[in-house]
């Protein structure tokens, strides 16, 4: 990380306009730098927000404002800035450069964005000569972005307008800590939280864990034709996996080695006719479940494996010679669209980057205080959430996710909501042909922002 030499709080603001869900809007682009302080009360970080601000789209009260951040933790905003939600976004078409465009597909026209770039991303970096240890941490990270959020939200003379949170992976994680953390700082809770590709705890026991994450497997067989579709659509093949996995295959998990022998042998066959692994594996492995050995499996006859963020992609195994979670072949490290990020903040919005960009900052991943010794997939953040429910009832909810994510299952963020209460009827659902990144699809996209559109429109109001 680079750091900065002090604490600033530049402003900059520039002048645009764009075509948005079919709409021509007016906008400014406003760069903010805000200081951030650590558990000390010290200034120790300067976190930059990337806010567009509509001019001709009604009245501010009414106007929503979505703040908006990815995961990691380590992850910078910008896939989310600029390959879904931002008035910009970079496209890449194969053999081609990735180029910038303007984004029709931009919540624009029925909200004001707010992208922000958490502790040691984009340029949000730690001050020289002082402790910024404790902003690497669920609750230190959350307490700073919860922070930025009521500055914005105050210098911007937004308090009275609806607001909402979205994040996704980790991001989802970081949404409902910032509810934990805005309870606690007596601050507003927001009117909507929208939870992309959740990755929210509860779901990582040894039979929760296998149950979750089948149907997903079995999407990927289907899409890699690794399984007889018979004319299922990937909505069908999804839906009846779900429902085997919750019914006889969570009572076999459950019964063990008390499994009668022919209904191991029945339940293997199953698993195999959906997942396309032989039923023989999944007997001698207690019907047992492993990502690795799947992804390595499905499609070791042709010599490939699948990829893991996004099981739709593939690779010769031979050529996967670094360890996981590196050797997936849908893994990108934004290298080739680092350059076109600098160059859109600075030349387009006009601020002077005091830092090369940091799209992903892998140290921040690898030493993250998780808290009271545990590790991700054990804290649980979904009763954040139902406790901000309860205060707030009024609060919508929205899940993403891709039905292709072998990273953060669709069924196992939707068991975490249901077990901390929040049930189907308390929230907004959906699922897309896409991977862990729904957003990387444009015609997923398009359903993406349209679905988004939709909720954006109905915050704030009870």
């Amino acid at each position: 990380m680079v750091e900065r030499d002090a604490p600033s709080a530049r402003v900059v603001t520039t002048h645009h306009q764009g075509e948005f869900g079919g709409r021509s809007v007016r906008y400014d682009a406003i760069v903010t730098e805000s200081p951030v302080a650590n558990d000390k009360g010290e200034k120790a970080a300067v976190l930059v927000t990337y806010a567009y601000v509509a001019h001709n789209v009604g009245q501010k009260a009414e106007r929503p404002v979505l703040f908006i951040f990815n995961g990691g933790p380590g992850a910078s905003s910008s896939p989310l800035h600029l390959s879904a939600f931002g008035p910009m976004r970079i496209v890449e078409k194969e053999g081609a450069k990735p180029r910038l465009a303007n984004n029709p597909f931009s919540l624009l026209d029925v909200a004001d964005l707010v992208f922000i770039d958490p502790p040691g991303t984009g340029t949000s970096m730690p001050i020289k000569g002082v402790d910024a240890t404790s902003l690497f941490s669920v609750d230190g990270d959350a307490r700073a972005v919860a922070d930025v959020v009521q500055r914005w939200r105050v210098a911007n003379g937004r308090t009275g307008s609806p607001f909402a949170l979205v994040g996704e992976s980790y991001g989802t994680a970081r949404a409902l800590a910032m509810l934990n953390a805005q309870s606690k700082a007596d601050l507003p809770l927001p009117d909507g939280v929208a939870l992309l590709s959740l990755s929210i705890g509860d779901s990582n026991g040894p039979i929760v864990s296998d149950v979750t994450l089948l149907p997903t497997l079995a999407a990927v067989a289907w899409y890699h034709g690794a399984v007889d579709r018979q004319g299922r659509s990937i909505q069908e093949q999804f839906a009846r996996a779900r429902a085997f996995a919750e019914g006889d295959y969570a009572k076999a998990l459950i019964a063990g080695a008390s499994l009668d022998p022919a209904e191991r042998a029945r339940v293997a066959q199953r698993m195999s006719s959906l997942i396309g692994l032989p039923a023989a594996k999944f007997e001698r492995d207690g019907l047992q479940l492993d990502r690795q050995e799947f992804m390595l499996g499905l499609l070791a006859d042709k010599g490939l494996r699948t990829g893991q963020l996004d099981g739709r992609a593939k690779r010769a195994i031979a050529e996967s010679n670094m360890h996981p979670p590196f050797d997936d072949p849908s893994m990108t490290l934004g290298a080739e669209t680092g350059s076109l990020i600098s160059e859109y903040i600075e030349d387009r919005l006009g601020y002077a980057l005091p830092s090369p960009y940091r799209t992903l900052n892998l140290g921040i991943n690898f030493k993250w205080n998780w808290g009271r010794g545990e590790v991700y997939r054990t804290v649980r953040f979904a009763p954040y959430l139902a406790k901000a429910m309860e205060a707030k009832p009024s609060l919508k909810l929205m899940t993403v996710g891709g039905y292709y994510d072998i990273t953060t299952p669709i069924a196992a963020g939707l068991f975490a909501l249901d077990h901390a209460g929040i049930g189907p009827g308390r929230r907004t659902s959906k699922a897309y042909a896409a991977g862990h990144s729904v957003f990387e699809d444009e015609s997923e996209l398009a359903r993406l922002a349209a679905d988004m559109r939709i909720w954006a429109q109905t915050l704030g109001r009870s």
